[in-house]
């Protein structure tokens, strides 16, 4: 039975299924977003152009703590291939990350879940074997950090002397990766995640306590959140569900949640406390799942919000950043001297979590204005 939503998998324009190998298909991937015979809007074009061009041999460098940021890196190419699946980039990535393994998932004697589910889930959507993915099992390894009963059953965790940091968002990627690797582990990491989700149909991003009896959103009580968590795990999981009802009605649940939270202007806001602000990572997850859900109207309000912070063909320092999508009206205007190493970070993530939202941007709406150098 499949999800009462026109789920829109993405294979030809998104990010759902494969990433670029085309020897390795899942049984979907003949269907497209939309109609396939519609152009891929030029500012999500622009906006993959400007990632692609941040890589350095195959993964993002921050040059502010000289190190590699294999996260964001998935995150940039799960954007990039939802916009265009022939982006030469993806090969580089795989590369790249199958060389990281170690530095990203497992520094010293640490282990991180989270990492690790997003490596197994990259793995299998590029079309690469996840049990020998750069040399290693990262079935095997996901699975070790994966409760195997009583009521955390499903749950992820991290092994870290700096504490267990694991989160839904983590455990949707597990439930990604698991499921698509046949792991046995799958359907009770699925579980888990759906017991994160409240009766108001948003699905929070910090688990109860370990030793807690009742593992349940509701049960702790749980106020609204901000919508990314509830809008990755629509992304990441929205194909999943077209023969899982259980999944689907969760999913569903979520979209109605995420269409309740949009502001007048198309906005999302997301943050904690009192910097909860209407940001690009937040409107463009969400506009994403609208997408992918069909919710249209909804979609390209998300969109030209995005858009609206998108840089355009700008003078001076900022024409070397066309494309890229800033967090907020202040990053935008603080931007007249181009990103900086500083911003650098925040801006590569606001574009990799929001470009796939302009997929659904209609043809009239403007970029934003370039900001004043003087």
């Amino acid at each position: 039975m499949l999800t009462s939503r026109p789920v829109r998998i993405l294979a030809a324009t998104g990010l759902v299924l494969t990433l670029g190998l085309a020897g390795c298909k899942h049984e979907n991937d003949d269907k497209v977003v939309g109609d396939s015979t519609t152009a891929t809007p030029e500012a999500a074009l622009a906006g993959a152009h400007w990632l692609e061009g941040q890589l350095r041999d195959g993964v993002l460098y921050n040059e502010q703590y000289k190190t590699d940021d294999y996260s964001t890196t998935v995150d940039l190419a799960y954007a990039v291939r939802a916009v265009d699946p022939s982006s030469k980039a993806l090969s580089a990535i795989a590369t790249a990350l199958a060389g990281g393994i170690d530095a990203y998932a497992k520094p010293g004697k640490d282990v991180y879940s989270g990492s690790l589910a997003k490596l197994v889930s990259f793995a299998e959507d590029q079309g690469q074997d996840p049990r020998a993915f750069g040399g290693q099992d990262l079935v095997a390894q996901l699975e070790a950090r994966t409760a195997d009963g009583g009521a955390t059953a499903g749950r992820i965790s991290d092994k870290s002397s700096y504490g267990d940091y694991a989160n839904s968002f983590g455990q949707a990627w597990a439930v990604r990766g698991l499921t698509l690797a046949g792991s046995k582990e799958a359907t009770a990491a699925r579980d888990f995640l759906l017991e994160q989700q409240c009766s108001e149909g948003f699905f929070r991003l910090y688990f109860a306590a370990p030793n807690a009896a009742d593992q349940t959103c509701d049960s702790a009580g749980a106020k609204p959140e901000p919508v990314d968590t509830t809008a990755l795990a629509y992304v990441l999981l929205h194909d999943l569900a077209e023969h899982d009802d259980k999944l689907a009605t969760a999913l569903d649940r979520g979209i109605d949640y995420i269409k309740g939270q949009q502001a007048a202007d198309g906005s999302f806001s997301g943050g904690s406390g009192d910097a909860i602000v209407p940001n690009s990572n937040s409107t463009g997850l969400a506009g994403w799942a609208l997408h992918l859900a069909g919710e249209d109207a909804a979609a390209a309000k998300a969109a030209t919000w995005v858009r609206q912070h998108q840089v355009g063909a700008c003078d001076g320092p900022m024409a070397k950043d066309a494309g890229a999508i800033a967090f907020d009206d202040a990053a935008m205007s603080g931007a007249a001297k181009g990103v900086t190493k500083k911003a650098a970070y925040q801006w590569r993530l606001s574009t990799a979590q929001s470009l796939p939202s302009l997929l659904a941007v209609p043809t009239d709406a403007a970029e934003a204005p370039c900001p004043d150098a003087s």
